[in-house]
């Protein structure tokens, strides 16, 4: 409609120039801050999923490692297959 008043060369098109101007100028800068935000956003994401990954790989180093300093041995055939099956059914698990 501003527009149309400045083709019209309405007697305030001065001044609906000026407004239709700012708001352009705000509209414009509206969007470049929202594209902005926009990759803040998917960079926190990202960064968010890359923290979880390296937890979850801390967590499983840490297992591993509890699993290897385990004094824990077969004494007979029985337990060994009982330490076997639980490593086997540990090892699935991830």
């Amino acid at each position: 409609m501003g527009q149309a008043l400045v083709a019209e060369n309405n007697y305030r098109s001065p001044e609906v120039s000026e407004i239709l101007k700012g708001l352009n100028s705000s509209w414009e800068e509206l969007v470049q801050l929202s594209r902005d935000k926009g990759r803040r956003l998917r960079q926190a994401a990202a960064q968010r999923t890359y923290n979880r990954t390296l937890e979850d790989a801390r967590v499983k180093l840490d297992e591993i490692e509890k699993e290897l300093e385990s004094q824990t041995v077969g004494a007979d055939l029985r337990h060994c297959k009982q330490l076997l099956k639980k490593h086997q059914v540990s090892s699935l698990q991830t």
